[in-house]
C-alpha cells in the first residue's frame, strides 16, 4: 500500500510595522488538508509547556493564523474528529541579538486518517513536525526530524517510497492580493478607475488590475515569491497638490505611503521595513454588488419593489436570490473576482409595453434588460474591475444591517425578557445595544454593516442564573444554536457564517429609508433635524434636471408622501469655479427646479423651502484660487435636504 503524503512548506520573511520594541513575533499561518481536500472545522490549541495560551477553531475555513511571541517553545495541537490528533512544535526562542524583525511562516498541513494498520499511531504522541529559527533571518523546517518521523510512522510503505514523496519539488504558492489606494489629503480621496501594476524584483510588470470606484484593486493567482510590489500612475488633474498616496490592505490597515516621482508614478515595493506583498494577501476578499430596478413604459418611470432578482453563474445556475426593497434596491454579497455572472428577473408578470432598467444605487443607468433566456431577462458581466463592473460594486461602508432573533433559557417555555443584549463587532466593540421584549425577541435596525458580529448579554438582573443553556432562534422561530452558559459569566455568541445569515439582513444604505420606516420615523422628536446629501445633476451652467436626478428626487417624493411629519429645506451648492455672484444665482435656480419637480408630483409647496448657497458652504478647502482635483470640486456640487420633524 502506497502512502500519498505531501508536505508543502513555505517560509516567508517580513518586517511588520506597528509594534513596539518588545512585540517581536512569528506570524504562523496554517492551511489544513485531508486527502488533498481542504479540511474545515479544526480546533487549534497552542500550549506553552502545560499552559494553554490560545485556542481557536477554523470553522468554515481550512486556514488559521497564530501570533507567537518570541522567547518560548510552543506545541500547536491540531484536533479534527475526522483525523488523527497531532501536533507540531515551534521553537520561537530566538537569541536576543537576533530579535530585530518579525517573521511569517506558512505551512500546508496534511492530516492523517486514524489507521493503525498503515501508521504507527503511537508516534503521534511526539510532534509530527518541527519549526526552527535558522540563526540568521528566517524560520525553517527541521528536515532531519521530519524524515525521521516519516520513517517511524509508516508500517507498510518501504523507505524509498517515502523518500521519493518527501523530495517532491515545492510547488509555487498562488495567492489573491487585495488593497485600496487613496490620496492622503483632507478628504482621503480614493483613486478610482486607475490601472495598478504588479511588479517583480526587476521592476517588470507581471500583471495589472483596475481600481473600483472605491479605490479597491484585486490581483488573482499571484506567485507571492515573484511579486515584489505595485505601482500606479497618477495625473496632475487627479493629484494637483502632489499629496502622498496611501496603500491600505483590504481590512483597511494602512500599509505604506508613497510620493509620486517626476513621471507621476507611485511605487510600493517590498523592503526591510515592510513586506508589501504579504500584507496584501487576502484569499477571502469578495465583492458586494447590487443596483436598482426601474420600470419604464417610455413616458413614465417607477420603482420596482418586492421583485426577486437572481444572481446566476456562468452556466445560468442560480447562486443567490435577492428581493428589491421599497426603493427598488437589491444586493448580493460574497462575489468572487474574475467570474462570469448574470443578473436575471422573471418576465412572466411584466406588461408587454414595459421595460426594466437596472440602475446603480445612485440612480445611474447601467443597462436595459432586454435579453430573454428561459423566460428571464439577463444582464451578463465579468466580476473584474472595469468601468461597467465598477458601477454595480458596493463598498462595505454603503451597507447597513438589521439583526433580529429570539433568546430562550433551556427551552421555549422560558423566553428571556428584559435582558440587555449587546451587538458587537469582531474587535469586541459595541455597535448597538437593546433590551429583549416579553417574548425574548431582540432587534437592531440600521446598524453599521460588519462581516462578523457577536452577541453579548450581561447578567445584570440575574436573569440567566437558573439556566444552563441559552437557545438562539431566528425571527421565524427556528433554532439556530444552543449556547452553554458558565455560571458567573456573560452570554457570548459568535455565530458561524451560516448561522449569521439567519439573523442578519444586509441591505444597501439609503438615508431616505429611515423616513420610509414608520417605526423609525415615529421615534423622531418634534423640532429635531437632520441633513441628507444627494447628487442632483445638472448640465454645466444649466438649471434643467437630468434624468438621473429625477429618479433621485423620486425618493424624496416617496418619503414625503409616506411620512407627512417633516418638512425640508432644499439647498443647492456649487463649487468655487466661476464668479461668486454667478454661482449664487445658478444655485438658486437649480434649487427652484428641484422644488418645482417635487411639487409637480403632488407635494404641498409649503413643505419645501428652496435656497441657493452658491459657493458659500464648501465641504473642503477648494475655495477661490485653490488648486483641487475634479473629484474634490465635485464634493461641493451637491443638493442638501435639511429634514425638520414636526
Amino acid at each position: 500500500m502506497k502512502l500519498k503524503f505531501s508536505l508543502i512548506l513555505l517560509a516567508f520573511i517580513t518586517v511588520l510595522s506597528g509594534f513596539g520594541q518588545d512585540d517581536f513575533f512569528l506570524k504562523f499561518i496554517g492551511h489544513d488538508f485531508f486527502n488533498n481536500e481542504k479540511l474545515l472545522n479544526t480546533k487549534i490549541k497552542v500550549l506553552d509547556g502545560n499552559v494553554v495560551v490560545n485556542e481557536i477553531n477554523t470553522n468554515e475555513s481550512n486556514t488559521f493564523k497564530l501570533i507567537l511571541p518570541y522567547g518560548k517553545t510552543y506545541d500547536v495541537y491540531l484536533i479534527n474528529k475526522k483525523c488523527q490528533i497531532m501536533y507540531l512544535r515551534v521553537f520561537a526562542n530566538i537569541p536576543v541579538d537576533k530579535r530585530n524583525r518579525d517573521m511569517i511562516y506558512e505551512l500546508d498541513i496534511p492530516f492523517f486518517q486514524r489507521d493503525g494498520e498503515r501508521f504507527d499511531t503511537i508516534q503521534f504522541q511526539k510532534p509530527f513536525h518541527q519549526i526552527v529559527f535558522n540563526g540568521v533571518n528566517k524560520f525553517v523546517d527541521d528536515t532531519t526530524y521530519m524524515n525521521h518521523f516519516l520513517k517511524n510512522i509508516v508500517r507498510t510503505v518501504i523507505l524509498d517510497t517515502v523518500k521519493s514523496v518527501v523530495n517532491i519539488p515545492k510547488p509555487k504558492e498562488y495567492v489573491q492580493l487585495s488593497g485600496k489606494i487613496s490620496l492622503d489629503n483632507d478628504k482621503k480621496s480614493v483613486l478610482k478607475n486607475k490601472t495598478v501594476l504588479l511588479i517583480n524584483k526587476k521592476g517588470e510588470t507581471i500583471a495589472q488590475a483596475q481600481t473600483t470606484n472605491f479605490g479597491v484593486f484585486v490581483f488573482q493567482h499571484v506567485d507571492a515569491d515573484e511579486a515584489d510590489g505595485i505601482s500606479v500612475m497618477l495625473s496632475k488633474i487627479e493629484n494637483p497638490t502632489n499629496a502622498k498616496v496611501t496603500l491600505e490592505s483590504s481590512s483597511k490597515d494602512k500599509i505604506a505611503y508613497a510620493i509620486a516621482d517626476a513621471n507621476q508614478t507611485c511605487v510600493f515595493k517590498n523592503s526591510s521595513a515592510v513586506a508589501i506583498i504579504y500584507k496584501l494577501i487576502d484569499n477571502d476578499f469578495r465583492y458586494n454588488i447590487g443596483g436598482k430596478l426601474i420600470s419604464t413604459n417610455g413616458t413614465t418611470k417607477k420603482i420596482v419593489t418586492d421583485r426577486v432578482v437572481y444572481l446566476l453563474g456562468s452556466k445560468n445556475n442560480i447562486i443567490q436570490k435577492s428581493k428589491t426593497n421599497v426603493l427598488g434596491n437589491f444586493l448580493f454579497t460574497k462575489i468572487l473576482s474574475g467570474q462570469n455572472y448574470s443578473f436575471a428577473i422573471d418576465t412572466s408578470d411584466i406588461p408587454a409595453n414595459e421595460h426594466i432598467e437596472i440602475c446603480t444605487v445612485k440612480d445611474k443607468l447601467v443597462t436595459r434588460l432586454d435579453s430573454i433566456n428561459n423566460k428571464r431577462y439577463h444582464y451578463k458581466f465579468l466580476s473584474t474591475a472595469s468601468s461597467s463592473f465598477n458601477d454595480i460594486v458596493i463598498d462595505d461602508s454603503e451597507l447597513k444591517m438589521n439583526v433580529k432573533g429570539k433568546l430562550y433559557g433551556d427551552n421555549k417555555n422560558n423566553p428571556l425578557s428584559n435582558l440587555k443584549v449587546l451587538l458587537m463587532n469582531d474587535q469586541y466593540e459595541t455597535i448597538d445595544s437593546g433590551m429583549t421584549d416579553s417574548q425574548g425577541d431582540f432587534s437592531f435596525k440600521y446598524a453599521p454593516y460588519n462581516k462578523q458580529v457577536l452577541l453579548n448579554a450581561d447578567n445584570e438582573k440575574n436573569i440567566l442564573e437558573s439556566f444552563n443553556n441559552i437557545m438562539v432562534f431566528d425571527n421565524e422561530d427556528n433554532l439556530i444554536k444552543l449556547v452553554s452558559l458558565v455560571k458567573g459569566k456573560k452570554f457570548n455568541y459568535k455565530p458561524l457564517s451560516s448561522e449569521q445569515s439567519r439573523i442578519i439582513e444586509v441591505f444597501v444604505d439609503d438615508p431616505w429609508l429611515n423616513l420610509l420606516d414608520r417605526e423609525i420615523a415615529a421615534k423622531k422628536a418634534a423640532g429635531s433635524a437632520e441633513t441628507i446629501v444627494e447628487s442632483i445633476l445638472f448640465e454645466v451652467n444649466k438649471t434643467e434636471l437630468l434624468p438621473q436626478s429625477l429618479q433621485t428626487l423620486d425618493k424624496v417624493i416617496l418619503a414625503m408622501q409616506t411620512n407627512k411629519n417633516f418638512n425640508i429645506e432644499l439647498s443647492a451648492h456649487s463649487d468655487s469655479r466661476g464668479s461668486d455672484i454667478q454661482n449664487m444665482t445658478l444655485s438658486q435656480k437649480r434649487a427652484n427646479s428641484a422644488k418645482a419637480y417635487i411639487v409637480s408630483k403632488g407635494i404641498d409647496s409649503n413643505r419645501i423651502i428652496a435656497k441657493g448657497y452658491g459657493e458659500t458652504n464648501l465641504v473642503n478647502n477648494c475655495g477661490n484660487g485653490v488648486i483641487c482635483s475634479e473629484d474634490e470640486h465635485a464634493m461641493n456640487r451637491r443638493v442638501e435636504f435639511k429634514i425638520s420633524y414636526l
